[in-house]
């Protein structure tokens, strides 16, 4: 087993919204190996009340898009509606029906079609963390982040580690 990633020496509490148990085990593993603190959430009901009652903020939100009762656009909408600013991952299953437009006006930071590769995912994962960081530190958001900010992991991924 691989000893957990914590290079950037910070981990990032991340919140996990997924109906599938199976999506959920797997991100688990690809987290808690990345050294993060992932909290977990079976819809956006479920989500929203983690979110309103979380005693340290979310750095990043990973969510399902088509979920029962609340879908995905419907929880990141409520997020922004609560102010969350942070940076939003949508996986979907179904990339011929989703609405693009509509999650690039909330602003997530982008979509991943499942199955998703966990190489990428974690290369994204650090590339949001470190411009992030950059920024705070800068006082702009670096090019290497609105590079990447929305797109497709699946056709156009980022470079880097």
């Amino acid at each position: 087993m691989d000893a957990p990633d914590t290079s950037n020496g910070k981990s990032l509490n991340i919140l996990v919204v997924d109906d599938e148990a199976g999506s959920r085990m797997a991100l688990s593993a690809v987290l808690t190996l990345a050294g993060h603190v992932a909290l977990f959430a079976t819809d956006g009901d479920e989500a929203l009340e983690m979110f309103d009652s979380a005693q340290v903020p979310f750095d990043l939100i990973i969510t399902d898009h088509a979920m029962v009762r609340v879908s995905g656009v419907d929880l990141v909408r409520q997020l922004r509606e609560r102010g969350f600013a942070g940076e939003i991952v949508v996986l979907t299953a179904y990339a011929g029906t989703i609405e693009e437009q509509e999650y690039k006006k909330l602003e997530v930071a982008g979509i991943m079609e499942k199955p998703f590769d966990i190489a990428e995912l974690r290369r994204w994962i650090n590339c949001i963390h470190e411009c992030r960081e950059q920024s705070s530190i800068g006082g702009k958001l670096p090019s290497q982040l609105r590079a990447i900010n929305f797109y497709w992991v699946k056709h156009d991924p980022p470079a880097g580690p």
